[in-house]
């Protein structure tokens, strides 16, 4: 099966690669001076373009962002040494690109972060783990407890049999700690999404589908389509609360869309959820998309 996200992101690339070609054909090399200094571009079209000159830059080191985290302004200076003689003058524009260079930098570590906790597999001799399943069950049900380790009481909250263990296998501790995240600290939205998982006729398995958006929010990383939205939400490195917010706001976003669409059972769950993927991805690839200021899902459909 073709990877879209993979050809997205090549096709993207030749077009971008394509475009730098022509435009030092025709007016020189593109310049980072000029990228310091270009006051109609927003966050993240400057990040865009700084990112397209590194990857151009001849130094694997900058390629691949390998510099000490913190020394951004310091490889800036470096950047544009041949560009600006005076050395004030040079460190004031470089103060302009460092931050830039700290998201990329921030990004990368994020990937990072996200792929060592998927890896992660559930264990059920893990007394952390166990501690973290049980605070899930408690976070979402408050006022019942549970009987046994390995109960149907699990499907209350949408997993698929007695034990829970199972269902994580795909996405690892990271899917636990998403839905602890969206329990814990996003409470009122996320009981309304556990209220729509059991409509009698609109309901779906709230833990699995948690599980999925997992998978999705780690797909829209590794695809770098969380970037714009990081810059504008942000305006900083960002970390993995960050990225557990993302997921807070894309589940409960899927909730609206589920009620929008008002699907004839749950064997539409996969085609719904088609759908709404396309329309944050639209939504992504804007330079000014920012997911902390959709609070609706129409945010996302106009």
């Amino acid at each position: 099966m073709i990877d879209l996200g993979s050809l997205f992101l090549a096709v993207k690339q030749f077009i971008i690669n394509s475009l730098i070609n022509a435009i030092e054909y025709f007016l020189g090399p593109y310049s980072l001076r000029s990228l310091a200094l270009d006051n109609h571009l927003n966050e993240s079209e400057r990040l865009e373009r700084v990112e397209w000159a590194l990857r151009r830059n001849s130094s694997a080191r900058l390629r691949n962002y390998d510099w000490e985290s913190g020394n951004e302004t310091e490889e800036a200076e470096g950047l544009l040494e041949d560009e600006v003689s005076d050395n004030e003058y040079r460190n004031h524009l470089a103060k302009k690109l460092s931050n830039p260079l700290r998201i990329l930098k921030g990004y990368k570590k994020l990937c990072q972060e996200v792929e060592e906790r998927r890896s992660e597999l559930y264990d059920s001799e893990n007394e952390k783990h166990e501690k973290k399943l049980f605070k899930l069950w408690k976070l979402l049900k408050p006022e019942e407890e549970l009987e046994a380790r390995k109960t149907k009481k699990w499907q209350d909250i949408g997993f698929q049999g007695d034990d829970p263990a199972t269902d994580f296998r795909g996405m690892g501790v990271l899917g636990l700690d998403q839905l602890i995240f969206f329990a814990q600290f996003d409470v009122e939205k996320c009981q309304k999404v556990l209220e729509i998982s059991k409509d009698p006729i609109l309901g779906f398995p709230f833990a699995i589908a948690g599980i999925t958006f997992t998978a999705l929010c780690r797909q829209f990383l590794k695809d770098e389509l969380l970037k714009n939205h990081f810059v504008n939400s942000c305006h900083r490195p960002p970390t993995i609360d960050n990225f557990h917010q993302v997921y807070c706001r894309l589940f409960s976003l899927f909730g609206d869309y589920w009620i929008y669409k008002h699907p004839e059972s749950v064997m539409q769950f996969n085609q719904v959820k088609e759908q709404f993927i396309l329309l944050l991805t639209q939504y992504l690839r804007s330079s000014e998309s920012n997911l902390m200021e959709v609070h609706q899902v129409e945010g996302i459909i106009a």
